[in-house]
């Protein structure tokens, strides 16, 4: 996971290079911390899935490029194999497993996310756009800044994703959700 998260970090910094934009012009049209976007690019910490689907925005480019520096090329349609998908290990508590990621120009982004069993911290996260999740196995309570649902398997929710939200593992044991940011 680390070597990943320093390749991630590498290519963000020749893509803002290529760019011609600093640090500092990142930090303010993405509305991330400068001193939190130079640890992304130093691959000194991971970047929460919210913040790089900001950058991928401000760079215009697909957020598959920056996770495996290759360009999706599927436009008509793409098969994703039971087991496949690039995989987005971007916190120890979550595991992302990209869904379409080699489909070029996608409208909406979906992933396979794997909440740890032992997941106890609440941490919210916002983000533009609208999110689908689908609960395909486990218990997971959603916060929605005060309120808060309880979805079992089967269940789904749709939010407006600029609303803080966060998703925590109950009953002690692993939960899977289809999540599609929109």
């Amino acid at each position: 996971m680390q070597e990943q998260t320093k390749e991630i970090g590498t290519r963000l910094k020749q893509i803002r290079e290529d760019l011609g934009m600093t640090i500092a012009e990142v930090a303010e049209k993405t509305g991330i911390n400068k001193y939190q976007y130079e640890d992304y690019e130093s691959g000194q910490i991971d970047i929460p899935v919210s913040s790089l689907l900001k950058i991928a925005q401000q760079f215009n480019v697909e957020v598959a490029y920056i996770l495996t520096g290759e360009m999706p090329h599927e436009c008509a349609w793409t098969i994703t194999r039971k087991g496949e998908g690039a995989s987005v290990e971007r916190h120890a508590r979550y595991k992302y497993k990209a869904l379409a990621h080699d489909f070029a120009h996608k409208k909406a982004t979906p992933f396979l996310v794997t909440i740890d069993a032992n997941d106890q911290e609440v941490q919210f996260n916002r983000h533009s756009g609208q999110e689908f999740l689908y609960l395909l196995e486990g218990s997971v309570k959603v916060y929605f800044q005060d309120n808060v649902f309880e979805l079992n398997t089967g269940d789904s929710v749709y939010f407006d994703a600029q609303i803080p939200h966060a998703i925590k593992a109950e009953n002690n044991e692993r939960a899977r959700i289809v999540s599609v940011l929109v």
